[in-house]
């Protein structure tokens, strides 16, 4: 069938489905790549297989509540800035299973919301399409700023030393 433009419709949507599906299999490209070195780094760190890196990774974003993809490029972003050891126990767990502490006592509830604040911070300056300068840099800033009070937290409750969280 031929549209009002000259062109076969069935073509045209045709190209645009598998334009589609390229996009989508970037990402996916993309998405793994970031989750396979995330896993990758559990495994080293925490001398584990690969399999048992993913599922903690996976359990680490249950527990956070957020999307694998996003913890796993969080978790690579922190291993640059605190080390892969500091950055896993730092997205690890936030409360050890054995004995959760009361919610409104734990020091780890802290650590867990300013996580939680980095990662927000961190995808709304990667999700932005706004490239005003003074938008860019308040958005970074907000990310220093989030990743500063975690490193606070996290120095707190013993998982960083006060040099290290600096």
């Amino acid at each position: 069938m031929v549209g009002d433009n000259g062109h076969d419709d069935s073509l045209t949507a045709r190209i645009a489905s598998l334009e589609a599906e390229i996009v989508g299999l970037r990402k996916a490209v993309q998405t793994r790549t970031v989750i396979g070195q995330a896993t990758g780094l559990i495994s080293a760190v925490q001398g584990c297989t690969p399999q048992e890196g993913f599922q903690l990774l996976v359990r680490m974003s249950q527990h956070h509540n957020v999307k694998l993809h996003t913890i796993a490029l969080k978790l690579l972003d922190l291993s640059t800035e605190l080390g892969p050891r500091q950055a896993v126990r730092a997205v690890h767990s936030a409360e050890p299973a054995d004995e959760p502490a009361p919610v409104a006592e734990s020091p780890w509830l802290d650590v867990v919301n300013a996580a939680r604040r980095l990662v927000a911070a961190y995808d709304a300056a990667q999700e932005s399409e706004d490239e005003r300068p003074e938008v860019r840099r308040q958005l970074a800033d907000q990310v220093a700023l989030a990743g500063r009070l975690l490193a606070e937290k996290l120095t707190e409750v013993g998982w960083l030393t006060a040099d290290q969280g600096a």
